[in-house]
């Protein structure tokens, strides 16, 4: 166990280090004797209340802005006297645990938390993209994930980095789309101190240093200004930032996973997105595929989170029958997963099954079957052309394939879908001839 200790004066500017200390926090040992200790401990201490009692206090839970992370640490402070009634200076006692020790990765930007074993379904595609994240894990080469608004793009992300080399390091992520866009850069490449107004005592490290070594996640990254875009570039071929206010080059070693809903291939064509940049993250994409397209993990997903949002809310499960579940799979999800989980979470709360908000929607296609006579269905039409085509051939496949227009392999596939007896058919047009 790493122990780090600090001395302050009654201002709480820190004065000393152990050799520790660096290593924890993750900065220079002259860059600590810089600061205070308010810049170091996000939780608030009255140093004032400290110094008045002449009492300090042990085993105390704070969390550290460390250089590269936010971590919790164990506290104790003890107040040092001159004199009996005096006191000279504040001892500050860190002690690092090994659960913390393991979660260090787990940062307050986003914590690495999932894995491909938490991934839900059992879908065919769904199983060869996660074989082919799991292929890809290792690679230095960036990620550019894609997919529907509640598809999973940050659980694949945080998956892929839980399955690399780089699983005990950070992952960092940021939502390109959330921060403000005269905030973006100094939160991604961080800045010195002094170099605007308002600026921390002390500097502060962007999201690239906080990713060193590990994983940045940017998430929606069809958002980003394209100023920025010309910077994230020039990082990611070059290998190196510049923190706001100086020149220094600051080597950072990190694995870049980008994810968006857009198009970004059409974006670059509009010129809403460069090029360049596009190509350069693209380099291994992973498309995920929205729920419509994977029904059969419907039953699975909504049995997953039943389980998981009843326990939570400590309410019982709802049971879903046969009749009800074939609403869930005849309606189209245009919110993806995320709108599944909702609307498990809407049942479980009011006891129900609301099939008829899911009959009312736009996006069910269940209507449209029941409604309808089957004449006017294109399967039904391409079914009596298919046998008209036959009957005029006498049943023969090669001829009638070719009148068609497709191959015998094809029409064989098409006569078996739609249960044609062909043999009755070369029969009927026998008995026509003679």
């Amino acid at each position: 166990m790493l122990i780090g200790i600090l001395t302050s004066d009654l201002k709480g500017n820190i004065k000393t280090v152990n050799k520790y200390a660096p290593k924890l926090f993750g900065y220079e040992e002259d860059e600590l004797k810089n600061m205070n200790i308010a810049d170091l401990i996000q939780d608030h201490l009255n140093l004032d209340s400290i110094t008045r009692s002449k009492k300090g206090f042990d085993s105390k839970d704070v969390f550290v802005n460390s250089k590269r992370n936010k971590l919790q640490f164990n506290l104790s402070i003890h107040p040092i006297f001159i004199e009996e009634e005096a006191i000279s200076k504040l001892v500050y006692v860190f002690l690092e645990t090994k659960k913390e020790r393991r979660q260090a990765h787990k940062i307050v930007s986003g914590k690495a938390i999932y894995t491909f074993d938490k991934v839900i379904g059992k879908n065919k595609r769904l199983i060869e993209i996660i074989n082919y994240c799991k292929k890809i894990s290792d690679s230095k080469s960036t990620i550019l994930i894609t997919g529907e608004s509640g598809t999973g793009k940050e659980i694949f992300a945080q998956s892929i980095h839980n399955h690399s080399d780089r699983k005990d390091e950070a992952f960092v992520a940021v939502n390109c789309g959330a921060i403000p866009q005269n905030l973006i850069e100094s939160e991604l490449f961080g800045y010195e101190e002094g170099a605007f107004t308002g600026a921390k005592k002390g500097g502060y490290a962007g999201k690239f240093e906080m990713a060193d070594k590990g994983t940045l996640f940017l998430d929606e990254i069809g958002e980003m200004p394209l100023d920025m875009q010309t910077k994230l570039l020039r990082v990611i071929e070059e290998g190196v930032i510049n923190r706001i206010g100086t020149s220094k080059q600051i080597p950072v070693n990190i694995r870049i996973i980008a994810a968006t809903n857009k198009d970004l291939k059409s974006e670059a064509e509009e010129g809403n997105f460069r090029k360049d940049l596009y190509y350069r993250l693209n380099v291994l994409p992973v498309h995920l595929p929205p729920l419509r397209e994977r029904k059969d993990d419907i039953p699975l997903l909504m049995e997953f989170f039943m389980k998981k949002i009843s326990k939570h809310l400590n309410k019982r499960i709802i049971k879903i029958g046969d009749s009800q579940m074939k609403y869930f799979l005849h309606y189209n999800w245009p919110g993806n997963i995320r709108e599944l989980e909702n609307l498990v979470e809407l049942m479980i709360n009011t006891e129900s099954v609301p099939i008829e908000l899911l009959k009312s929607s736009k996006d069910i296609d269940l209507d449209l079957q029941e409604e309808y006579p089957e004449q006017l269905k294109l399967d039904y039409a391409q079914r009596e052309h298919i046998i008209k085509v036959l009957y005029k051939f006498n049943g023969s496949i090669t001829a009638a394939a070719k009148a068609l227009g497709i191959g015998r392999n094809t029409l064989y596939r098409k006569i078996d879908n739609y249960s044609i007896d062909c043999s009755i058919l070369e029969q009927s047009s026998k008995m026509e001839q003679s």
